[in-house]
């Protein structure tokens, strides 16, 4: 019987904000990069690292979210990997110049969800780094043990997958941490030398949407035009996904109905409901632009793409 394939649960900690500036909004559309030009710009920007495990984990890890497409050229010993950006990353990187705030509330976003809208084993990583989350919001306001994390999640991954044999190292865990740090406003913040947890009193429209999105269409497998009857556990689903503090997703979902074509609040007798009007083709009210659509469009797409997907 052929064994299965054990796939890795590893966020790297090489794929970092810290080389958003001088790698990834580097790569131009339409341009392919070999792993030798990836450590090329590394080292161009100043970064004085040795690039090629750094190279090699972001070329992997952008095109596992969809960001990128890695091909192999040349024949035999010679081949090589060779990095080129989706029409997604080129929209994610062109956002950046305009919009810092929403760029890293998207990265998160798509890195929190890639492994819930695929279910695909292969996305695993993304496992570790929405359970990260997760944990770190339910215990939220907390200074973070990270050793502590890693034990626990540890446990959770062996019942989550009991085909395989999964592991991670407590350097994954902290992989994570550096991108909650970056969030405006952070999730993670530092006081004195250790790591601080408190959950978010607002975030984009475009996440608290995609959050609402990923909710109504991947968990619950809602159509469009269907109602959605909010609850306390899909208010706990949106806000873990935006780690959003519970008692502001009322002024956040009355904020995406204004910002949102199609994203509707009804109030009735009995409660409240969300409905999403439209498939994927979204106009926004307030200063958005066609880019940033694309870029909503193409997500929204993917939440749609694996109803009912498992999670564990």
């Amino acid at each position: 019987m052929a064994q299965k394939e054990n796939p890795s649960f590893e966020f790297p900690n090489q794929v970092s904000p810290r080389y958003v500036e001088s790698l990834l909004l580097q790569l131009r559309h339409n341009q392919g990069y070999s792993r030798a030009q990836f450590t090329g710009l590394l080292h161009s920007s100043g970064l004085d690292v040795k690039g090629n495990g750094i190279a090699l984990c972001n070329m992997l890890t952008w095109s596992l979210v969809g960001l990128g497409k890695i091909e192999k050229r040349g024949t035999g010993y010679f081949k090589k990997n060779i990095f080129w950006l989706t029409e997604l990353g080129k929209q994610l990187v062109d956002t950046y110049s305009t919009n810092s705030e929403l760029f890293y509330d998207l990265i998160h976003f798509i890195f929190y969800s890639t492994y819930r809208r695929s279910g695909d084993i292969r996305r695993g990583r993304f496992w570790l780094y929405a359970s990260v989350c997760d944990r770190l919001w339910q215990e939220a306001p907390a200074l973070t043990d990270k050793s502590a994390l890693t034990n626990r999640l540890q446990i959770e991954i062996r019942v989550a997958f009991p085909g395989y044999e999964p592991s991670f190292s407590e350097q994954a865990v902290g992989g994570v941490f550096s991108w909650l740090q970056t969030l405006v406003p952070p999730f993670l913040s530092k006081q004195g030398t250790q790591l601080f947890s408190a959950r978010r009193s607002y975030c984009t429209p475009q996440l608290f949407h995609l959050a609402t999105t990923l909710i109504y269409t991947t968990v619950e497998g809602l159509q469009y035009g269907a109602s959605l009857a909010v609850n306390e556990r899909h208010i706990e689903a949106i806000c873990k996904a935006c780690l959003l503090h519970t008692e502001h997703f009322w002024n956040m979902a009355d904020l995406t109905q204004m910002t949102v074509n199609g994203y509707e609040m009804r109030r009735g007798q009995w409660g409240t409901s969300i409905a999403k009007a439209h498939r994927p083709g979204l106009h926004y009210r307030i200063s958005q632009t066609k880019k940033l659509r694309k870029i909503l469009v193409s997500l929204e797409a993917k939440n749609e793409r694996h109803p009912g997907s498992p999670h564990p």
